[in-house]
């Protein structure tokens, strides 16, 4: 293990000493794997079957989206890779529902699902669909008419393969700033998704949501992530994250 990755471990249960209150949080993945793996992102299957036994142990209700302040955990997974639908059965075994943001332009493209995929997903009540922009540019580095491409593009897109509303959007990489946040305000996005660590209802902003990556996470990272260590590198993820 880097020391990097120790420092961080670190810093993050000691601070979840101070922060937990179980209160609801947004977690998230890129893909799952058994064998076969289709991105570095990855998380294995015993991994990703043990975070969501300690979720459960912890007292926590999975669900489709937050309605509550205190004990609710919402999970996502972020650009549609193909391992996520080659193991569907062990999402339904887990009975566990995901919301899964993806780019529309790479849907049939090599190691992501394809579009026939993304219908069968969408037709699995256990399954959101939300748009993770249409190419997956970092939309802070783009103009005003390429953000709002990217952002009309992907709704229109997905809305006319499924045919159901889309409303939620998850930011690439994690990067935004006040444009885009306007901009997918006026598109109807209701909710949009950041990399921010934090709790549900602290918002970044009226409508963006927080949200902490756990698909390295081993066993004390992530109980610790739960409790909201990880919130005290909110700053450092903003500085990386946030453009004005």
């Amino acid at each position: 293990m880097a020391i990097s990755t120790r420092i961080r471990i670190a810093i993050v249960s000691f601070a979840s000493l101070f922060y937990f209150k179980k209160r609801s949080k947004v977690i998230f993945y890129h893909d799952i794997h058994s064998d076969k793996k289709y991105t570095e992102m990855s998380t294995p299957i015993e991994v990703f079957k043990n975070h969501i036994q300690i979720i459960l142990e912890n007292g926590y209700e999975i669900v489709a989206e937050i309605t509550k302040p205190i004990g609710q955990i919402e999970i996502c997974f972020d650009d549609a890779f193909l391992g996520l639908f080659e193991n569907i059965d062990l999402i339904k075994k887990l009975k566990i529902p995901i919301q899964l943001f993806v780019i529309s332009s790479y849907l049939n493209k090599k190691n992501h699902i394809n579009k026939e995929q993304l219908i069968e997903l969408n037709y699995n009540s256990l399954f959101i669909i939300s748009s993770h922009t249409k190419s997956h540019k970092i939309l802070n580095d783009i103009s005003e008419d390429e953000i709002r491409a990217e952002l009309k593009d992907s709704k229109s897109e997905l809305e006319g393969l499924l045919g159901c509303e889309v409303s939620a959007i998850c930011f690439p990489e994690g990067k935004f700033n006040h444009r885009v946040v306007q901009i997918a305000n006026s598109l109807d996005y209701k909710k949009q998704y950041s990399s921010l660590p934090g709790f549900y209802y602290n918002e970044v902003f009226p409508s963006v949501k927080r949200r902490s990556l756990v698909q390295f996470a081993n066993k004390t990272e992530f109980e610790s992530i739960l409790k909201g260590g990880d919130h005290l590198l909110s700053f450092w993820y903003k500085f990386k994250h946030y453009k004005k």
